[in-house]
């Protein structure tokens, strides 16, 4: 404890991260991107799962470093903007095919990764500084009986904080309490119907030979059919949860890859027959419980 106390010393506190963020961006411009990202990863291993500030409200705040990534993004649109305007004033009479190319891909390209930057620096800057506003805040309403009524957003990060602080295991990124599961967004244990793990492997040509990405997700479904999707690094973190889900919630159905689509797409007669068979069993287990308590 003494040493965990000695670690988080170190932390900086918002808002004086941004604070020093804005600095060194003033001041180095784009050669502070490396500057500031190495902060961040010092302020991630001092303080991991955001206890110093909450865990809900740490997560909103991890958005801001895709900011940086819209800023970038930002940049090479404009790259792309400048040879769009740069190959359009060229004259026209010995253009050839690839010249159009170069002038379709260019301004194409400039606008979707504009396009692209705008909405992601929106969106991280909505999360960072405006936490009532964002997905997070959202995810935990929309899990309420009723979300009109919701609490102001320190009541809600605090109803969900309360819970993982008390009961709460870790699992790579997603935190699993006693009532609320804290992934890229909120679900509440008691609506979850269905778990699904996706491990996949992807494959696609490049000049230097065959590139191998992985894909590791958690899609949790609750009762309105709504999916919650919360990407892993380590396998074995990503079963584990599963797993411990599955103890939480054992009448949920289980699934692997693909099979999270195919459980979306029943229809109105199929979803009313799997929840009245979910709530069977739940109600089947509750009474062995009582049975055995008594």
């Amino acid at each position: 404890m003494t040493q965990e106390k000695k670690k988080n010393s170190f932390f900086l506190h918002w808002p004086w991260n941004v604070i020093v963020y804005i600095v060194l961006a003033v001041a180095l411009r784009l050669f502070a991107i490396p500057v500031i990202l190495v902060i961040m990863g010092i302020q991630k291993k001092n303080n991991p799962h955001g206890v110093e500030e909450g865990y809900c409200l740490s997560r909103t705040r991890k958005r801001l470093p895709e900011f940086l990534i819209a800023l970038l993004l930002l940049f090479v649109s404009v790259a792309l903007g400048a040879l769009f305007f740069y190959e359009i004033r060229q004259p026209k009479d010995d253009w050839e095919m690839m010249d159009y190319v170069t002038l379709i891909i260019a301004g194409g390209g400039a606008l979707l990764v504009g396009l692209g930057a705008i909405y992601e620096g929106v969106v991280s800057v909505r999360d960072s500084f405006f936490p009532a506003k964002s997905s997070l805040a959202k995810s935990i309403r929309n899990q309420l009986p009723h979300p009109e009524e919701a609490p102001p957003v320190t009541e809600l990060f605090a109803m969900v904080d309360n819970d993982l602080k008390e009961n709460g295991e870790w699992f790579d990124t997603i935190c699993i309490g006693k009532e609320w599961v804290l992934g890229d967004s909120a679900s509440r244990i008691d609506r979850i119907r269905a778990i699904f793990t996706v491990d996949k492997f992807h494959q696609h040509r490049t000049q230097t030979g065959i590139k191998t990405n992985r894909t590791l997700q958690l899609v949790l479904v609750d009762d309105c059919f709504q999916a919650a999707i919360t990407t892993f690094r380590r396998p074995k973190e990503l079963q584990a949860a599963a797993d411990c889900l599955s103890f939480r919630v054992p009448s949920a159905f289980r699934g692997i890859n693909g099979d999270y689509t195919n459980f979306l797409l029943k229809d109105e007669v199929e979803r009313e027959t799997f929840e009245r068979e979910f709530q069977r069993k739940e109600a089947l287990r509750a009474s062995k419980r009582t049975m055995r308590n008594q």
